[in-house]
């Protein structure tokens, strides 16, 4: 009796654990040996309204810091340590988080651009990928002069954490908006 009620435990043990939500924390904490924690900066007018209004149920926000120097054109070939803000947002319902992205696509940061779903778009904006699911909303961002082949791999990792294939994705480069899916984005096709 005593062993079947030490495996129905850790039967149970394993199932809660499974079903238990990854958040940007976790997702940094792997990131660390690439890493290291840094200040989480502010996000603008978007992130300020859902604050404004408490839409959110939680929000989680945190700044990485590449431990390793690198330098290209966009950084004037300066030598520069990329840095990422990662946020999270939660909703207690999908009707509030689907009001967020409606609010979202008809102001997109930096520069209030509308968007319409599913269509590419030049737009002045920097670096960032929005993973938009039915009760979170995803975001991590980059300047462009930090750019560097860890930020495309950091991309594809944050991709594989958060989104499954029916999740919408946002990628924004530099002046560019696009809509991507999470096969697109794994298999570099972008």
């Amino acid at each position: 009796m005593k062993f079947f009620v030490i495996i129905l435990t850790l039967g149970l043990a394993s199932f809660l654990q499974m079903n238990q939500e990854q958040t940007i924390l976790g997702f940094s904490e792997a990131k660390l040996p690439d890493y290291t924690v840094d200040k989480a900066f502010k996000g603008g007018k978007w992130y300020n309204w859902v604050e404004k209004y408490n839409l959110h149920e939680q929000k989680i926000e945190i700044g990485l810091k590449a431990k390793q120097p690198h330098s290209n054109a966009n950084s004037y070939n300066l030598t520069v340590y990329s840095r990422i803000q990662i946020s999270q947002f939660d909703f207690a319902t999908k009707d509030r988080c689907g009001q967020v992205i409606d609010a979202l696509l008809n102001c997109f940061p930096y520069n209030c651009a509308k968007l319409t779903k599913n269509k590419d778009q030049g737009i002045k904006i920097t670096q960032s990928i929005w993973i938009l699911t039915e009760k979170h909303i995803y975001i991590a961002q980059t300047a462009c002069e930090q750019v560097d082949e860890k930020w495309i791999r950091f991309r594809k990792d944050f991709v594989e954490a958060f989104a499954d294939v029916e999740t919408e994705i946002i990628v924004t480069e530099c002046g560019n908006l696009t809509w991507m899916t999470k096969e697109k984005i794994l298999s570099g096709s972008q």
